[in-house]
This record gives structure tokens, C-alpha cells and sequence, in this order.
């Protein structure tokens, strides 16, 4: 939203180039840009206006009028709608939208913008042969409750209006891409690589294969909670048995969030990935940055490739608010004294990259195992730390096979006993843990 005290001619053509090259939005006349009324405007004022837009601006662009009321009297809005062409004013500068306000797009950004506006919104193609009897009713429900309480009271209309201004279906009752990722039966028999695939390495690097790689499908909310459960069950485990945070948890799941609405679901035979290894998280989706932006504005950017599923998910609750990731992931790792998540962005594909929390003991000095120092150990621990200094890790049924003549309960013993005194770290299931390196 933008705010003018008045309709100043060149403030109007700009924002209206600027909210028409980006994901649309609403100029709202008679507010200043604290928001505070500054009285009425009149109509014939704002027409005067908005009739020099077609002399100002390149080629028409599409808005609507309304009178909306504030505390201290009504305001005019124009509500301008995501254009699929490049609109530049009359001399040839062309604007987009960000957090702050216009933004001039240098010959760089308006060449990405073109480009992504020549491609246009694969989300919006219907899925040849899909039907509405491919969706999930159960997850329509949710989605419906949810968003009438995100919006605050009951929503105008029946299911099927909803559904075609949410852009799921069409008014001729084909499901789109953006429909079938969110409420699909069985995405992934229509979009194949929508899935994702996640791995883990005990080292910090690739080298000899991930120790775990696992493969889910399905809609985008139920994709987001199993890759968050496979991380979690990864991350160390205390003696209580709560699965402590090496990262984030707000920041794993707004990297997820970002990876699954941001990718470009039009290239094949990619799907999101997401790597964990012993020293970092990395989640990489398929695509390069969308439209205009760039890695020094991902802050501030307001281009969405797919506004649909951004929307959606953000009626759904899973969304705190449309280009606030990155700032959201900012601030967890800020409060967390972590640094802050590493971007890579290259043309067809952008990796997220997360530091893991520094590993502290889960016991003080003097706990069982003692302080974990060398002369504490028992020669099978000492052991044990070499073979995975060596190896990366070590496993139970590993450590019998290098002591036979001690019981599986005093070896299991010893590896607990490493983890309670911070030397190892153990991770996986609790029906096949591995211990690595703490």
C-alpha cells in the first residue's frame, strides 16, 4: 500500500508503474506517509489525475477506483493489479515496489523483469486433465476455516467463488499449478519434480554420499512439516530426550517456507533440496531470484514469482506476511547471536545456508563420564572418539564389532556417557542413532 496526501500526477504514475511491475497494490489518496488523514480529496481531483496516466505512463495500465472510510473521514483508493507486461513512464525509467517505497530498476533489473514477465505465471496454467475431484476436500476445509480467521470474520461467497479468486481453480473448473500444489490428492502425479529431497552428511562436506536421503511428496503445507521433521530428527538429543535447536526452529521453517513458494515450478527434473551437514543447513530451491531482484534486496524486494501460493499459504497462517522471510529469518538468527542466513543465487537455483548452534554439554563438571577430558575416558571411549575422528561417526552395532568381549549395555553405556559429557553428539532415530563429533 502507498500513501498520498494528495494526487500528485507524477507520484501517481509512479507508484501505478511500480505496484503494476510488481505484485500489484493500492495507492490510497487523502492519507500522508505516516498514514495520518490529511482530509478529502475530491473525486473530479483524482480523475484529473488519473486521466493524465495513459500521457504519463506505458502502455495502459489496469486499476480500479474506490471510496474507502477512516476514523477521520473517507479516502479515495486506486487499486492497481499485478500486470503481466513491463510498464515505464513516458521517458523511459521503469519503477518497481519495494518495503520503502519506488524503486528505480537499473537496465540489469529491467532486463530480469522482462524476461520474467515474458514467462509468465506458470502457477495460473491450468494442469491439463486435472479436475476439482483431485483436491483434497479436507484440506480445502482447513484452508477455508483458516483464512475466514485470518481475515477476521466470514468470507462473501460460496466455496467455488473462493476458490477461483484464490486462484486455485479457474472459472471453467480446471485446477492450476497453484491449486494442485496446495491441495492436491497426489501432486506429484501431475508435477513430478514438485517434491523434495533431503540429505544428511556426517561431515562437512559431500564426499562418500549423504548417510541419509529421504524423498517426500506431496501438498506444499504437508511437504514444509516432513522436511521439518526429518531436520529435527537429526539434531542432537539431550538426556531428557527433547530435541534441542541447532538452528532456529522460526528460521529452518521460513527458509522451507521461502523454498517451496519461491521456486520455479516450470523447471523439470529439479526439486528442492535440503542438506544437512555436521557444520551448517542448507536449503536450495530450483530457479534463480525472480524478476528484479537481486541478492542486496532481498530485504526489501516485493516480487513474488508465484503470488498465488505466497497468498495462500499466507491465508492459511503459514506466511507471516508477503516478502518478510528473509527479514523474519534475520532477526531469529540475531536473537539467537547466530550469524545470519548466507544466500547463493545463481541462474537456476538459490541456496539458503544456516550456521548450526555452537554444541555445549548437556551436563557440568563432575556429571557422570566426568568433565570428558582425556584422563576422564576409559580406554573403549578414547576409542571410540578415534574411530570417529577417522570414520565421522560410529554406531552401536560399529563399536561391538571393535570390543566382542564387553556387553552391548556397558558399550551403550560408554557412547551415552560421551554425549552426556559434550565429546559426542548422537543423532537419527532412537532405533538406529549414530554418534558423531559434538
Amino acid at each position: 500500500m502507498a500513501c498520498l496526501p494528495k494526487p500528485d500526477p507524477i507520484q501517481l504514475a509512479e507508484t501505478a508503474v511500480a505496484f503494476a511491475n510488481t505484485d500489484g497494490g493500492a495507492i490510497v489518496i487523502g492519507l500522508d506517509g505516516d498514514g495520518a488523514y490529511s482530509g478529502p480529496v475530491a473525486d473530479d481531483t483524482l480523475d484529473r489525475a488519473l486521466g493524465e496516466l495513459p500521457d504519463r505512463c506505458l502502455p495502459l495500465i489496469e486499476l480500479r477506483r474506490d471510496t474507502v472510510e477512516t476514523p477521520d473521514g473517507p479516502a479515495l483508493v486506486v487499486r492497481i493489479a499485478r500486470s503481466p507486461r513491463v510498464h515505464a513512464m513516458q521517458d523511459g525509467r521503469v519503477f518497481g515496489r519495494t518495503c520503502t517505497g519506488n524503486r528505480l530498476l537499473d537496465g540489469t533489473e529491467i532486463r530480469r523483469l522482462v524476461t520474467a514477465r515474458a514467462l509468465g505465471d506458470f502457477e495460473a496454467e491450468i494442469v491439463p486433465g486435472a479436475t476439482p475431484a483431485d483436491l483434497d476436500p479436507e484440506l480445502l476445509a482447513d484452508y477455508l476455516l483458516r483464512r475466514a480467521q485470518r481475515l477476521g470474520g466470514p468470507v462473501r461467497g460460496n466455496e467455488p467463488d473462493l476458490l477461483i479468486r484464490s486462484g486455485v481453480i479457474t472459472s471453467e473448473f480446471g485446477v492450476t499449478v497453484a491449486g494442485m500444489l496446495l491441495f492436491g490428492r497426489e501432486p506429484s502425479r501431475w508435477l513430478p519434480d514438485g517434491g523434495a529431497v533431503f540429505k544428511r552428511s556426517l561431515g562437512a562436506t559431500s564426499a562418500g554420499g549423504p548417510a541419509v536421503e529421504r524423498h517426500f511428496d506431496g501438498p506444499l503445507v504437508a511437504l514444509v512439516e516432513a522436511l521439518w521433521d526429518a531436520i529435527r530428527q537429526q539434531m542432537r538429543e539431550p538426556a531428557d530426550g527433547t530435541p534441542a535447536e541447532d538452528y532456529p526452529a522460526g528460521a529452518v521453517r521460513e527458509a522451507l517456507i521461502n523454498a517451496v513458494c519461491h521456486r520455479d515450478y516450470r523447471l523439470r527434473g529439479d526439486r528442492i533440496e535440503v542438506h544437512l551437514y555436521a557444520d551448517r543447513l542448507e536449503i536450495t530451491s530450483p530457479g534463480g531470484l525472480p524478476g528484479f531482484l537481486g541478492l542486496n534486496h532481498l530485504t526489501d524486494g516485493r516480487f513474488c514469482r508465484n503470488p498465488r501460493l505466497v497468498w495462500g499459504l499466507y491465508h492459511w497462517g503459514y506466511v507471516e506476511a508477503s516478502g518478510s522471510g528473509v527479514t523474519r529469518m534475520n532477526a531469529l538468527c540475531d536473537e539467537h547471536a547466530l550469524p545470519r542466513p548466507r544466500f547463493n543465487a545463481g541462474e537456476y537455483a538459490v541456496t539458503v545456508r544456516l550456521v548450526k548452534a555452537r554444541v555445549t554439554s548437556n551436563e557440568p563438571p563432575g556429571a557422570p563420564g566426568g568433565n570428558g577430558s582425556a584422563r576422564d575416558l576409559n580406554p573403549r571411549q578414547q576409542r571410540a572418539l578415534e574411530v570417529v575422528a577417522q570414520n565421522g561417526s560410529i554406531t552401536l552395532r560399529e563399536f561391538q564389532t571393535i570390543f566382542r568381549d564387553f556387553r552391548p549395555a556397558v558399550l551403550h553405556q560408554d557412547l551415552t556417557r560421551l554425549v552426556d559429557c559434550g565429546r559426542l553428539r548422537k543423532v537419527g532415530s532412537r532405533l538406529s542413532p549414530y554418534y558423531i563429533l559434538a
